[in-house]
């Protein structure tokens, strides 16, 4: 009997979650129905792909803030910027705007050269942290900002725990401060009918970026609905408790076969490693082989080298039991030799090559891993191809 009672309040449980997922995927048809209408999902920096371009959003970034820039309102949105991040314009008269800026210790973003104080801004849309990246700009300005899509902070990989640099740098989001200034820029070019247009697309690409298209009346929408029974507000709480599995789940059913896909596409096979094993620990991997690289016992890997899907990290790993680990890095190899001579990026803990290619993943990209539109499948190609590209010239180098 109890048994049967226990049985009863469980459907229960799950009829009401379904309910609720049901009744906030209604709310989610509406604002896209919304927007359909409206045409917000036509943007021609969508159609043109520079949602994850970031030396494009670099290349609009620094044309706005040019004074000698060809939207002719001289040096007004810089003003703007410099009011939102608190600088003093009197400092940045007669400044000069440069992406890309090539120094000893790299190429800067953006870099804004005033008469009396400098700012580099490093631009971060997908990429992960360079090593000492932001160390090596800091030698370069004094100020340093840090743009991501929310705002997040760098790794101490970046910033090598620096003082000075840590002193000047500013935390920046495309998700509120680029807008925000954005929003301004819009205003001031309210009699330019293409300046205000083309900023206001640019606007709605960084809300679709950001996840922000009508997103906050859809939440409150939501919201609302959670909490208007009891029943309600248990099943919200079931969901959010189960948000890890989710996770699990669309890296499991989706990311590992796109990833698979991608490897036999480029005649490469997905390792019998156990990567049904817990993606969201620390360390965990996908690696990539072929003849080669198992003769050399190397794999290509993709590994987050924090727990919960944060520092996606991709190169080339020594690859054998770890009882022999230590005797192989240590072995003279002139395909790995040559990877590290030519890739120039050794990591640690048997990396022969590797680089970071996400700090986090965020909700829009693993949502959109379901319907394999997510570009993180693109910049995984890409890297697969860039890594593909290496070996081959690395044979070319042992000859």
């Amino acid at each position: 009997m109890s048994e049967d009672l226990t049985s009863a309040k469980d459907k229960i449980k799950i009829e009401n979650i379904k309910t609720l997922l049901n009744e906030a995927s209604l709310i989610y048809k509406k604002y896209e129905q919304i927007a359909k209408i409206t045409g917000e999902n036509f943007n021609i920096f969508q159609t043109l792909g520079l949602e994850s371009a970031e030396t494009k959003h670099s290349k609009i970034i620094a044309e706005l803030l040019n004074p000698k820039g060809s939207h002719d309102m001289g040096n007004e949105f810089l003003k703007l910027f410099l009011e939102i991040t608190n600088e003093d314009f009197q400092k940045f008269e007669n400044s000069s705007v440069e992406i890309e800026k090539t120094t000893i210790d790299g190429r800067i973003d953006i870099f804004i050269a005033g008469n009396q104080e400098t700012i580099a801004i490093e631009n971060k849309i997908y990429a992960g942290d360079q090593p000492s990246q932001l160390a090596r700009y800091s030698k370069h300005s004094t100020k340093l900002i840090y743009l991501t899509l929310y705002g997040d902070k760098p790794s101490d990989y970046s910033t090598n725990k620096d003082e000075d640099t840590i002193k000047k740098l500013k935390l920046m989001s495309y998700e509120k401060d680029i807008i925000n200034w954005l929003e301004r820029c819009k205003e001031k070019s309210v009699n330019f009918s293409y300046l205000r247009e083309t900023i206001a697309q640019y606007i709605n690409l960084l809300k679709f970026l950001t996840g922000q298209t009508r997103r906050k009346e859809m939440s409150n929408e939501i919201v609302d609905i959670a909490v208007k029974s009891l029943d309600n507000v248990k099943a919200a709480f079931a969901i959010a408790e189960n948000a890890d599995e989710i996770k699990r789940k669309i890296v499991l059913k989706h990311f590992v076969p796109a990833m698979e896909k991608l490897a036999q596409k480029h005649n490469l096979k997905l390792d019998p490693y156990p990567y049904d094993n817990d993606c969201l620990k620390r360390y965990w991997k996908l690696p990539l082989y072929n003849d080669l690289l198992q003769k050399n016992c190397i794999r290509i890997c993709f590994e987050f080298q924090d727990g919960n899907l944060g520092r996606l990290f991709y190169g080339f790993r020594i690859w054998v039991e770890d009882s022999k680990m230590k005797e192989v890095y240590k072995e003279k190899n002139s395909l790995r030799d040559s990877i590290k001579a030519i890739g120039k990026k050794p990591g640690e803990s048997y990396w022969i090559f590797c680089d970071q290619l996400y700090d986090h993943w965020h909700r829009e990209e693993l949502a959109n891993l379901v319907v394999l539109k997510s570009p993180v499948i693109e910049e995984c190609e890409k890297k697969i191809e860039y890594l593909m590209d290496l070996i081959e010239k690395a044979q070319k180098w042992e000859m």
